[in-house]
Formats: structure tokens, sequence, C-alpha cells
């Protein structure tokens, strides 16, 4: 059993010992230190050497050299933003379950005819379950506050009419 601990590097608990590489700490120690190496080693006029080193590959047509010039100078360049276009899908207002229904419906027929892309009919179905949801959660509070308005007028009658 103690060859065992000794071979994986692991103590009697099965934790692993002090001084395993893969223990607590030793792989971030170790890469912390690698690290410190390399800052010790890379002098200011280093770093200056490879950026002109980048530069002039960039110069000379280096794509990847121009990229990374350019973003240690300039910074890393916005996203574009997406320009959404108008589906070409009529929705109902979504006020019932029943007009989820129908705005689901119609989803579906522009997926089968071809009319509303994937992910198009996807965020579409998505809004219209959220909203489905909404108005399931709208029924169930009236219908809540109702029973509990009953339930008060049966307490107080149940009060009245209680003999002592």
């Amino acid at each position: 059993m103690a060859d065992a601990a000794d071979t994986n590097g692991r103590d009697s608990n099965g934790r692993f010992a002090a001084g395993n590489p893969g223990g607590p700490g030793g792989s971030r120690r170790r890469s912390s230190e690698l690290r410190r190496a390399a800052e010790e080693a890379i002098s200011p006029e280093h770093i200056q050497a490879m950026v002109r080193k980048a530069t002039r590959m960039g110069l000379e047509g280096n794509l990847a050299a121009m990229r990374f010039v350019m973003e240690r100078t300039c910074g890393r360049a916005a996203e574009a933003p997406v320009e959404s276009e108008p589906l070409a899908i009529v929705l109902p207002a979504l006020h019932t379950a029943t007009d989820c229904n129908a705005a689901i419906e119609r989803i579906v027929e522009g997926i089968v005819k071809g009319t509303v892309e994937r992910d198009a009919a996807k965020l579409l179905l998505d809004a219209v379950q959220a909203r489905l949801k909404a108005i399931e959660v709208n029924e169930l509070e009236v219908r809540l506050a109702a029973l509990e308005e009953a339930a008060k007028v049966v307490d107080t009658n149940a009060v009245r009419h209680r003999k002592w």
C-alpha cells in the first residue's frame, strides 16, 4: 500500500503528497516561475526589436504581422454590428394563449415555405413562448386572487355561524 502511495504521488489519504508537481499549487507555482524567468530575460529593447521586426514584415506584406502591429498599437477593431432585416412574416398581437398558438402556426408555416430562416424562427418561437408563459402567470395570479377573496368570505361566514 505504501508503495502505491509513493508511485502515484499521493499520501495515505489519497491526496497529492507535498512536492508532487500535480499537487496543490504545483503547476501554478511552476507557471509563475516560468513567467517570471521570461520577464527577467526579456528587456524593453527586446520588445522594441520584435515590434520593429513585425512592422518590417507587415510592410513586406505579411498579413499576420500587419494584424499584430495594428492590434498592439491601435487596439483591436470593434466588431461590426449585424444589421437585421425585416422578416417576411406578420404575427398577431400576443394578448391570449390563442394568439400565441396562431403565431406559432404562422412561424411553422414560414419555416416550411422557406420564408423564415432557422435562426429567426428560433428567436421568434422563444419570444412567443416567453409571452405565453407571461400570459399564463398573469392568469394564475388573477385566479389565485379570486380564490383568496372567496376564502376570506368563507372564513368570515364560518366565524359568524360558529356556536360558542
